[in-house]
């Protein structure tokens, strides 16, 4: 299983069940897409998501389980813990980290009617994580043997946020990609010092935004279209994002609406 990282351990929530009633079928889901991310404001833009199947051309049969972290363990959010985390409820490792055998997955599995030949656990996290490089290949190694969705930001989320609001070529791809912090001012006189570009770019098109927060989906929701359309202006590909500008978020949404 490569390196154990020195970090806490992280464990995840069972799904909530969620109620599809108020959509115009009730049927069984062709397809699960599991989403387990950094942190709370990609969390509740994936809620957003799955709560607004209708207005979005996600089909009935395309069910969204977004795992949440276990109380107390908001914080952790390294990328390794959360595939780590998502192993664990595969029944792939056990909770001491070590490989179960493959012919014991499915009975160790701790999400009820998955099925690994059919549905998606994908890990959202940002490359801008401290030290990422340092388990950036063991990630890809992991991510591929078990067949996991890495949806990377590089550098981040806000990236993706952004991507909702017209004309994203107005900004030059290097300051996107650098994402400076607003240090004495220099970036914004009006903005916190504390906020990096990205940030503040997303919270002046929006009318406020916070990163790490819970997020205003109803903010970006009519304008996702434009989003996955701009996204497509920049790198996609998960090994290219390491160091390209780009996000695969969008072409994640895409595969939930085929």
């Amino acid at each position: 299983m490569g390196e154990r990282i020195s970090l806490k351990k992280l464990n995840l929530r069972t799904p909530k069940i969620f109620n599809y009633e108020n959509e115009a079928e009730t049927i069984p889901p062709r397809i699960r897409f599991y989403c387990v991310s950094e942190g709370a404001t990609e969390e509740s833009y994936f809620f957003g998501v799955r709560n607004n199947k209708v207005e979005l051309n996600i089909k009935n049969d395309v069910y969204i389980e977004v795992i949440q972290k276990q109380e107390g363990q908001e914080t952790l959010s390294h990328p390794m813990q959360l595939i780590n985390a998502c192993l664990v409820q595969m029944g792939r490792i056990d909770e001491n980290g070590n490989p179960i055998p493959e012919n014991k997955w499915e009975e160790n599995c701790k999400w009820d009617n998955f099925d690994a030949q059919i549905d998606q656990v994908c890990v959202i996290f940002d490359r801008d994580y401290r030290k990422l490089e340092d388990k950036l290949n063991e990630i890809f190694k992991l991510c591929n043997q078990h067949g996991i969705k890495i949806v990377m930001s590089n550098p981040n989320f806000e990236l993706w946020l952004l991507m909702h609001f017209p004309d994203i070529k107005q900004y030059e791809s290097q300051k996107l990609l650098k994402n400076e912090k607003n240090l004495k001012h220099h970036l914004f006189k009006e903005a916190s010092i504390n906020k990096k570009y990205l940030e503040i770019l997303v919270s002046k098109n929006a009318g406020g935004y916070s990163k790490g927060c819970k997020l205003e989906f109803k903010k970006f929701l009519p304008f996702i279209d434009i989003a996955i359309e701009q996204a497509k202006l920049y790198c996609e590909d998960s090994q290219k994002l390491v160091d390209e500008l780009g996000t695969c978020v969008g072409k994640l949404i895409e595969e939930m609406r085929a």
